[in-house]
């Protein structure tokens, strides 16, 4: 799968097809996760996300039913005290992007410049 973030939220299949997540707190929720992906995200951290200062009383059972809506179509695990998006960092575009320009800056440093710009080329985002 590929994710975008860089811009509206984006997820696609393998095959390059789109798929819905939902409204803005699935939407919120997913993103959340895409910025931290590979790692575990604690409740208290989506509650926060989603709610900000004044979470309503049932905002952890809320999450819980979001994550669950998710976990049909994403690989979303449970991991103790959190949630974490089981997918590669560099399938999310953000990452991808600090991956290729953290290249394109030590090659250029090096005096690689031609390197440097076929590395940019290497690929957008989603590509």
């Amino acid at each position: 799968m590929r994710f975008g973030i860089l811009g509206p939220l984006d997820v696609r299949t393998d095959r390059g097809e789109q798929l819905a997540v939902g409204g803005p707190r699935p939407r919120t929720l997913l993103t959340i996760l895409l910025v931290n992906a590979g790692r575990v995200v604690s409740v208290e951290q989506l509650i926060d996300g989603q709610y900000g200062e004044d979470p309503p009383a049932g905002a952890a059972n809320a999450i819980q039913a979001q994550v669950s809506r998710l976990r049909k179509s994403l690989p979303v695990e449970l991991d103790g005290v959190g949630y974490r998006l089981a997918i590669d960092p560099l399938d999310v575009d953000v990452h991808r992007f600090r991956q290729l320009a953290g290249d394109g800056r030590r090659l250029l440093a090096s005096g690689g410049f031609r390197e440097a710009r076929a590395a940019a080329r290497g690929g957008g985002p989603l590509a």
